[in-house]
């Protein structure tokens, strides 16, 4: 979670939607802490919202996630992508105040453009409205425009 820098939350109503994607998504576990904690590390170096700045720090970070750390950890609805054995794009999902937060979204540098975080939160939010979820919440950096831009296109609307 980003300290000192100014955020707005964000929210978006959850209805069932087809999801298609050649990328195989994998769920979170305690053996991926390193491959995602990783690609945080490299996805968010020099942005507006870096924070850790080694590798023991990420993993801290993605085990304080996963360990419910910001609320349930929802893991049915936390995937990660692989490619070239190695972590591409991650999303994160926590239950907050009764409500789904995506915690993390990022993607690694290489695999920027290519909709894997436009993928990774539409499956997110179709497995949150199968489990009976209605609405969905993030947390972003006002800085952060392209984040915000891509969220509107999703549906997210500022709160």
């Amino acid at each position: 979670m980003t300290v000192g820098k100014r955020r707005i939350k964000m929210s978006c109503k959850l209805e069932s939607q087809q999801v298609y994607s050649s990328f195989q998504f994998k769920p979170i576990t305690q053996h991926d802490i390193t491959k995602v904690a990783t690609t945080m590390l490299e996805a968010y170096e020099g942005t507006v919202d870096q924070q850790e700045e080694t590798l023991e720090q990420a993993i801290l970070e993605v085990e304080k996630i996963i360990n419910n750390g910001y609320g349930a950890f929802i893991s049915e609805a936390s995937f990660w992508i692989e490619m070239n054995d190695e972590s591409a794009a991650v999303i994160c999902i926590n239950l907050w105040s009764g409500t789904p937060l995506i915690t993390e979204i990022y993607t690694g540098k290489k695999y920027l453009n290519q909709g894997m975080a436009s993928l990774l939160i539409r499956s997110s939010m179709n497995t949150l409205y199968q489990m009976g979820y209605d609405v969905i919440e993030l947390n972003v950096t006002v800085a952060n425009v392209k984040a915000i831009d891509l969220y509107e296109k999703l549906g997210f609307v500022q709160k």
